[in-house]
């Protein structure tokens, strides 16, 4: 039998996480985001001054209920000539007024919290903005929980978050300081939540479609380095640039499946319009290495022009840092830029030849002082914050994911490359290795410090480093001291996992975990850590 922890999500008898219902809140959010066309500043401010997202949607209902039953068509009338939910205020009945006058409060206040006032143009301009939202919220096909649910998740195939998630991205709330804008309601998403909240500070490659083959190289390099030292790559999941930082990303994944950072693509329309197809490969990849496919949009809604520069802020805000690898003069990924710099992000932008309309984009942000140089793809320290191990909130079960294999299949990937790639990761085994409930707290610490030292080691290869002690303890994360690490390292060449070779430590065997204690993967029934060191 499956058991449900605190925030809703619901372990399966296997340990893999499986979608859980959206709790009520959250559903809540969901109706509000049909409701609207895109970010809305109007909505994000009746939110502000409302007690949560239920108290608004119940208004709306009690709104859309009283006008249905004020507007009872005539049996001869045609359904398409049915009232729209547009009534003027004459028509309003004393139970539709009094909802309409509490969402006027609602909004006056979260304004007033927004550090802004509302005149009675801002009230008439609000009052148009609500009547679209009542239209949209009468065609929801249920107002009933469970089918809501359901239909908002695409039959539970798809999770929701909301603000209130220990997954949500609290970074996302700097876009409130944009008083045009807003930040989304919710998030779509699949694969694992939690890698929205594993880095506190991602970094995003974002680039054209049509990049060439230098555009191309240095996003890779770039996002291979970042995930290698444990960052989160976002990027938008298109062509060209964004393919390859997802590709970079999930290389450093495929040679380092404990400490390597995963990556995120961020869409423009509801996750069932997800693509561009030829990248669906790409997109397995990403869900099968711990990434996440996301959207502040519903199911159903198509990826228009427009949503594209809004999902662009959505990449501004997850990242800290937001580097332009390659972009022509009208690239969308300037207006990413732009929304960086806006929101107090660094920015760094790739040069190219003066001469070469592919570079333009670039060359202006220098010249501009938009942007900062970059160098370099090989020491990327400036860019990116200390490198980190994955930090997995609470260490409970994630919130639901989605199967690869449930997307579409018979696409190929773009190179033959990729599709070596690809058949590498999706044959790998997942990052999230949970020890067994009978290991204690001792147990568990001494074999993460083993997988430490493993994952220092491999980085010191990575960087072509000879991994002797001193190269070692640079290469990991935390306050570990170097007399610490000589322990370690002590324990490790006694139990067999390393051994000394003229100066350098080689890796000879993994770490696995079993009830607390490492052992030869190739001999299960060696003995354990303490057995040996006794």
């Amino acid at each position: 039998m499956s058991a449900a922890v605190s925030d809703g999500t619901v372990a399966s008898p296997n340990s893999q996480p499986v979608v859980s219902p959206p709790d009520a809140e959250t559903l809540a959010r969901a109706t509000l985001t049909f409701c609207l066309d895109g970010a809305d500043a109007l909505m994000f401010a009746l939110l502000k001054g409302a007690q949560n997202a239920q108290s608004v949607v119940a208004l709306l209902r009690e709104f859309t209920s009283d006008m249905a039953q004020s507007s009872q068509p005539k049996s001869s009338q045609p359904q398409s000539e049915l009232p729209k939910a547009c009534p003027s205020k004459t028509s309003l009945s004393s139970t539709s007024m009094y909802a309409q006058r509490e969402l006027e409060a609602m909004f006056a206040t979260g304004i007033a919290r927004w550090g802004r006032s509302v005149d009675h143009r801002g009230m008439q301009v609000f009052r148009r903005a609500l009547h679209r939202w009542l239209d949209r919220f009468t065609q929801l096909p249920s107002h009933d929980p469970q089918p809501l649910s359901d239909w908002f998740t695409m039959d539970g195939s798809q999770w929701i978050i909301a603000p209130h998630s220990r997954y949500w991205p609290s970074q996302l709330a700097d876009l409130s300081t944009r008083k045009d804008w807003a930040a989304p309601l919710c998030l779509w998403g699949y694969g694992e939540p939690s890698s929205l909240v594993t880095c506190p500070k991602p970094i995003a490659i974002v680039g054209s479609r049509g990049v060439n083959e230098y555009g191309r190289s240095v996003a890779h390099d770039i996002a291979l380095q970042a995930a290698a030292d444990g960052h989160v790559v976002v990027s938008g999941g298109a062509f060209g640039t964004d393919a390859a930082a997802h590709w970079g990303a999930l290389e450093a994944s495929r040679r380092d499946d404990i400490g390597a950072g995963t990556t995120v693509a961020v869409f423009a329309g509801g996750l069932n319009h997800i693509g561009p197809q030829r990248n669906e490969r790409l997109f397995e990849a990403i869900l099968a290495n711990g990434g996440a496919l996301i959207s502040e949009l519903c199911p159903g809604t198509v990826p228009e022009a427009r949503r594209f520069l809004l999902r662009n802020r959505i990449i501004a805000a997850l990242s800290s840092t937001v580097v332009v690898a390659q972009a022509r003069t009208r690239s969308g990924a300037l207006n990413t830029a732009n929304w960086a710099a806006e929101l107090g992000r660094e920015v760094y932008a790739v040069p190219g030849d003066i001469d070469s309309p592919d570079n333009a984009g670039c060359n202006a942000l220098i010249r501009d002082g938009k942007a900062i140089i970059l160098c370099s793809t090989h020491h990327i320290d400036e860019l990116c914050h200390k490198r980190h191990e994955r930090f997995a909130p609470e260490a409970e079960p994630a919130e639901p994911t989605k199967s690869a294999d449930s997307l579409e299949s018979g696409i190929s990937a773009d190179s033959g490359e990729q599709a070596e790639q690809t058949n590498e990761l999706l044959s790998g085994s997942s990052n999230d290795k949970q020890a067994p409930e009978n290991t204690t707290p001792e147990q568990t610490e001494e074999s993460r410090r083993y997988e430490s030292v493993h994952t220092a080691i491999r980085r010191c290869h990575r960087r072509k480093l000879v991994a002797n002690p001193e190269a070692i303890l640079s290469m990991l994360t935390g306050d570990t001291t170097f007399a610490q690490l000589t322990e370690t390292l002590g324990e490790m060449e006694l139990l067999g996992m390393v051994e000394f070779d003229r100066g350098a430590i080689r890796i000879t065997q993994q770490v696995s975990v079993n009830s607390g204690n490492a052992r030869n993967n190739s001999h299960p029934d060696a003995p354990t850590q303490k057995e040996q060191l006794s």
